[in-house]
């Protein structure tokens, strides 16, 4: 009996230890903030722990006072979100909304200092390199400070955040998927991950000044429509991909209009091309804002997804062949741009 006891303590112990060693606290503290915010009707109300390759809910918990523990096991550390929830009353509605920021779940006690300007993560290896680097947005070097460190911690979680921070206004497309290739494969198949290098191979492959053209066909109204019915026809043309429902797409068309009513007269032409947008309220906007060049309607992904664009407003001037000679310019980026063409001419 006695040999059975001994037996069974010595094959527990080696299980209690890694249990030890593989356990994580969070601890998380916004108590000046949650004082402040109370003054103005607002107070943080829980915290949720999601893993975005899942996407699971981890852990949930209140926030008292502006304090809260999260604690659990982690058998390999990995890149994760904090939902920070915060609640307001407005006209006796309660309003929620939340604030997120990425954490590294992996063993130790990690602090979630809220309080500063700039709410803080670490106390733990990896946590230390996010914050570190995080402190340094500004730096002359940042970008290729967080480049090297993709690299030294490429079979890391934190490569993944850190990837997250660079995008593509800072590194061009190919630089940016040369990055990722060096990546682990598991890093690689992150969700996250997999979207930025959806999104550079898209960039790096779509039209781009010199190149004719791409053409596409849309129905609505029981007519079809081409780009090519305006493209590459003799004139040069100024196609506009906007949607009723967006503001700065709303906010530019003044500008597109005035372009119009001012070029008009040069072999030049505005074309509007309405993108994941209902055609009715395509056609309500266009007669509010009383916009007087044709559009091409309910082209919905089609030729947002061919031209490789994902944020709009973005404008395309195509040359009277069809080629573009010029992409992604706004407000008087466009105005310079004519200029420039029709002084050449």
């Amino acid at each position: 009996m006695k040999k059975t006891i001994i037996i069974t303590l010595l094959a527990l112990t080696p299980m209690t230890g890694w249990a030890q060693t593989n356990k994580y606290t969070i601890h998380g503290n916004f108590s000046k903030v949650a004082e402040a915010m109370s003054k103005q009707g607002l107070s943080f109300d829980s915290v949720t722990l999601v893993n975005p390759a899942t996407p699971e809910v981890v852990a949930k918990q209140s926030i008292q006072n502006g304090v809260f523990i999260i604690q659990g096991m982690v058998d390999k550390p990995y890149y994760a979100m904090l939902n920070i929830g915060i609640s307001s009353e407005v006209n006796g509605e309660i309003k929620r909304k939340n604030s997120r920021m990425p954490i590294i779940i992996e063993p130790g006690d990690i602090q979630f200092e809220g309080n500063n300007r700039v709410p803080i993560i670490k106390g733990t290896p990896l946590n230390d390199v996010l914050s570190d680097v995080t402190s340094k947005r500004n730096a002359p070097d940042f970008i290729e400070t967080v480049k090297g460190l993709i690299i030294q911690h490429k079979d890391d979680a934190v490569a993944i955040p850190l990837l997250l921070m660079l995008d593509d206004s800072m590194l061009e497309s190919d630089t940016l998927l040369t990055l990722i290739r060096q990546l682990s494969e598991d890093t690689q198949r992150h969700p996250h991950v997999a979207k930025v290098k959806g999104k550079a191979e898209t960039l790096l492959t779509r039209p781009k000044e010199g190149d004719m053209f791409k053409d596409f066909a849309v129905e609505y109204d029981g007519k079809t429509t081409r780009l090519s019915d305006y493209v590459g026809r003799g004139k040069y043309v100024l196609v506009d991909f906007w949607a009723s429902w967006c503001g700065p797409c709303r906010q530019e068309i003044p500008n597109l209009i005035a372009l119009y009513e001012k070029y008009k007269d040069k072999e030049f032409l505005v074309l509007g091309v309405t993108a994941q947008d209902n055609p009715e309220a395509s056609l309500k906007a266009i007669d509010e804002m009383q916009i007087p060049y044709p559009q091409i309607l309910n082209t919905q992904k089609i030729a947002t997804n061919l031209y490789g664009i994902d944020i709009i407003p973005e404008t395309i001037l195509f040359a009277p062949d069809g080629t573009i000679l010029a992409r992604g310019l706004h407000g008087e980026e466009i105005e310079q741009q004519l200029q420039k063409t029709f002084n050449n001419k």
